[in-house]
């Protein structure tokens, strides 16, 4: 760092104990000026004087002789790191096998934005035409990746890549796919398949949570592991290895597997007995955004206790860690100067005490963290509670309300009711967390008597919220139980229901569906959502900036399908 580089953050540091007198001389120094010209966030990360970006580009640079090859491709959401590549790495290390991990999405994300500070452009167009969102990786901006005008614009990039692995081909090539990288993954596995026709293509990820679903959301694979990779990947590493193409194996789909095959899955029971990820193959500096956040995933457990929102396609068996060693993960970050964390998963508080006791082992060691998640609506979610976790660090809490009258949280099968509710996040703002919830709108079932009293409820607990995160219509989702009992609740379709299910594997459009008793369809969801919206608004109700894009995109969405009978 040069002299004026750390003269300012001495600056920054001492300001508040400057003179006035001396502060106002030292602002109109020419290069002093321009570092605060140029922007709180700006001025932190470049030096306008050198041109060089707070951190280094992460190479891309392929490793001769390799076994196994693993790519995550963009987009992810930044700055939460990879975790689930965490988890892989740990795996390989114990597979005997020569590999290396590459994150490809992180150096396009560094690459991006280095291009957009250095030349300071505002606007950033694809060679069509199409204007970029100011963050491709915002998660407000994650699923415009399905377009092909955003991948066009990465697409040299990637070529550049494939032309290094096409110099250095690995025997097995790995594909993580998080749900929205899906359009480019395969774009890009087309390439590869061209320039090496014989290498090994292994799925897995989001993507591949189902093993009736998986492939036919990605069909471009010799070998997709679906849901965990612990028990079900070191043998398929290992025969692969061996140079066989095996078949047939437990929680591993294959193009080689028989035709009768019976299903078989593979579950991890006690957490504790694999290593939580330390992220050895790249620099952890890496993971942070152009304005340096960071973030630090934590999975304090996997699956759901509770497993019965009939909405939720993430119904699975619930586990957790030890409180110790989710705490020592946590210490070891923040011996690196890494302090905020959030837990990765979507039901932080399924074992109450457990979580509790993660509180007291982050109080006992005395770590300064900021820490948030999403936890269920909860009777043992006392006013004590909620201090104790804002005492140990809790920051920003969310929760998964979706149903805000006591009817609608009964045809969800949420298990608690409004007054609930009220409780719990009157009780999470007063101990000074940010409290944050979910909605979802056109159940079957629902009347407009029900929007109406969802309003008033909403307004009566107002001051407790400080956002509403996320905001949907109904998504029959693979998965849920709407999805997979439909006829139960009354759900009908516009065309013939099994050629539906058989091209729509992972949800089915909204324009395809509808419920009956009363007659809703998407357009009256949409409508309901727009006096649900209209009504918050004027009572002061805040929209998150997430909830915000999804509105836009259900609102100005063309047909999701195109199909026809």
């Amino acid at each position: 760092m040069d002299y004026k580089l750390k003269s300012i953050e001495i600056i920054k540091l001492f300001k508040p104990i400057i003179p006035n007198y001396a502060w106002q001389r030292i602002k109109k120094l020419k290069w002093v000026k321009h570092f605060i010209e140029s922007g709180s966030n700006v001025s932190n990360l470049f030096d306008f004087k050198t041109s060089r970006y707070h951190c280094e580009i992460p190479p891309l640079k392929v490793k001769p002789n390799l076994d196994f090859l693993v790519l995550e491709l963009p987009p992810r959401y930044m700055p939460l790191m990879p975790n689930g590549l965490g988890y892989l790495y740990n795996i390989l290390q114990k597979c005997d096998l020569s590999f290396q991990i590459l994150d490809v999405n992180i150096s396009l994300y560094h690459m991006y934005h280095e291009h957009r500070l250095r030349n300071k452009l505002s606007n950033i167009y694809t060679p069509s035409g199409y204007l970029l969102p100011d963050d491709p990786w915002d998660n407000t901006s994650t699923a415009l990746w399905s377009k092909e005008e955003i991948i066009s614009y990465f697409w040299p990039e990637i070529l550049k890549l494939t032309d290094k692995i096409a110099a250095n081909p690995p025997k097995t090539l790995g594909i993580s796919l998080n749900g929205f990288n899906r359009n480019l993954a395969k774009k890009f596995v087309k390439e590869i398949r061209r320039r090496l026709p014989d290498v090994v293509i292994i799925v897995g990820g989001y993507d591949c949570v189902h093993y009736n679903l998986g492939p036919s959301l990605f069909s471009d694979f010799d070998y997709m592991v679906i849901g965990e990779a612990e028990l079900t990947l070191p043998p398929l590493m290992k025969s692969l290895r061996e140079g066989n193409r095996p078949k047939d194996l437990p929680g591993i789909v294959s193009r080689f597997d028989s035709s009768d095959r019976q299903w078989t899955t593979l579950l991890l029971e006690n957490l504790d007995d694999i290593e939580w990820p330390k992220y050895q193959w790249i620099k952890v500096n890496w993971y942070q955004t152009y304005d340096r956040h960071h973030l630090i995933p934590i999975t304090g457990g996997r699956g759901c206790l509770w497993s019965r929102c009939k909405f939720c396609s993430e119904r699975f068996y619930f586990r957790k860690r030890d409180p110790a060693k989710i705490v020592d993960e946590i210490e070891y970050f923040t011996k690196s100067g890494y302090h905020s964390f959030h837990f990765n998963e979507s039901d932080v508080n399924g074992d109450q005490q457990n979580l509790y006791n993660i509180c007291n082992e982050i109080l006992r060691r005395k770590l300064e963290v900021k820490l948030a998640g999403q936890l269920r609506i909860d009777r043992r979610n006392t006013p004590e509670y909620f201090i104790h976790m804002a005492k140990a660090g809790f920051t920003h809490l969310r929760f998964g309300v979706d149903g805000w009258n006591d009817r609608l949280l009964i045809l969800m099968n949420k298990g608690y009711n409004m007054d609930l509710v009220f409780q719990n996040l009157r009780d999470c703002h007063n101990a000074g967390i940010v409290t944050t919830v979910n909605v979802v709108i056109g159940v079957p079932g629902e009347t407009e008597s029900d929007v109406d009293e969802c309003i008033n409820n909403f307004i009566k607990c107002k001051d407790f919220i400080h956002a509403v995160e996320s905001f949907n219509t109904l998504l029959l989702a693979c998965g849920s139980e709407y999805y997979t009992n439909p006829d139960q609740y009354k759900i009908k379709f516009r065309w013939n229901k099994e050629e539906i299910y058989d091209r729509f594997a992972d949800y089915i459009p909204t324009e395809l569906w509808y419920s009956e008793d009363p007659y809703i369809d998407q357009e009256i969801r949409l409508s309901r959502l727009n006096r649900i919206l209209s009504t918050l608004y004027l009572n002061g109700v805040q929209i998150g900036p997430f909830a915000t894009k999804v509105i836009e995109r259900l609102k100005n969405r063309e047909s999701e399908s195109n199909f026809k009978p």
